[in-house]
């Protein structure tokens, strides 16, 4: 049997969902039609459809099989925040162009202020990183990131203007795993204004981010501040019926 890791499987079920080979309410073919297509075991299918069902793309149904719920955004103006993944790989999922210009690249140590802030150690050097964001050539998400220093030795500022997480992952091999989110709207700070094409805008998106590598080490906090018209953000919840409500 050839190995094949899940995400391969994963990554190909879900473009061929989203081109339409697989529609909305379509079964998508049996776990054994797929274990055969593959060459691979059933528990590494059974590991690709439960991260496209936690992802929304499809959902298990007892006895019937599993059925595609996915639906094209129907708002193609707006920028939809996904999983882990690089500011390209967003425009692209998007179905946007995207450029990256580096305002600030410095290293610095994390006081008690910014320690609080970010979950660092007060001590610990940090790379401080602003970066703005263009989606089809208008500036319209400003990117304030800090990394663990000793984690991205010989970044450079071309490698943030590209992609600072394919530069760690392969080139330095440290493997990304876990993001923590927080999202609320805050008032635009004069650098949003100056930085951002947000004319008429009071407030912005903001999105919290804690990100950690997979032995749970902090491995950067980053606040991303996005154009309101321009924000969507999707989530997939699934009804734990080991744990009920309490009336």
């Amino acid at each position: 049997m050839v190995h094949i890791a899940y995400d391969q499987i994963y990554v190909d079920l879900k473009r061929q969902i989203e081109n339409g080979t697989y529609a909305y309410e379509d079964l998508l073919p049996s776990q054994s039609q797929l274990v055969k297509r593959y060459q691979c075991a059933h528990n590494t299918v059974r590991k690709a459809i439960a991260k496209l069902a936690g992802e929304g793309y499809c959902m298990p149904i007892h006895g019937k099989g599993v059925r595609v719920i996915w639906t094209p955004a129907e708002d193609r103006d707006s920028f939809a925040l996904g999983g882990i993944e690089t500011f390209e790989e967003s425009a692209k999922r998007n179905g946007v162009s995207a450029r990256t210009h580096v305002m600030l690249f410095e290293y610095i140590v994390a006081d008690a202020d910014l320690a609080a802030k970010t979950g660092f150690d007060e001590g610990t050097e940090v790379l401080h990183v602003e970066r703005v964001r263009l989606l089809d050539d208008r500036p319209l998400i400003r990117d304030t990131s800090y990394y663990r220093a000793s984690m991205v030795r010989g970044l450079t500022p071309e490698h943030a203007e590209r992609s600072i997480y394919a530069y760690v992952e392969n080139e330095l091999g440290l493997r990304i795993a876990t993001s923590k989110r927080t999202i609320c709207m805050e008032v635009a700070s004069e650098t949003d204004r100056q930085w951002l094409d947000i004319e008429g805008c009071t407030y912005l998106a903001k999105v919290m981010h804690s990100t950690y590598d997979g032995d749970a080490i902090l491995f950067e906090y980053a606040e991303s501040h996005y154009h309101p018209a321009y924000f969507r953000f999707h989530d997939t919840v699934i009804r734990d019926k080991e744990h009920p409500y309490q009336s």
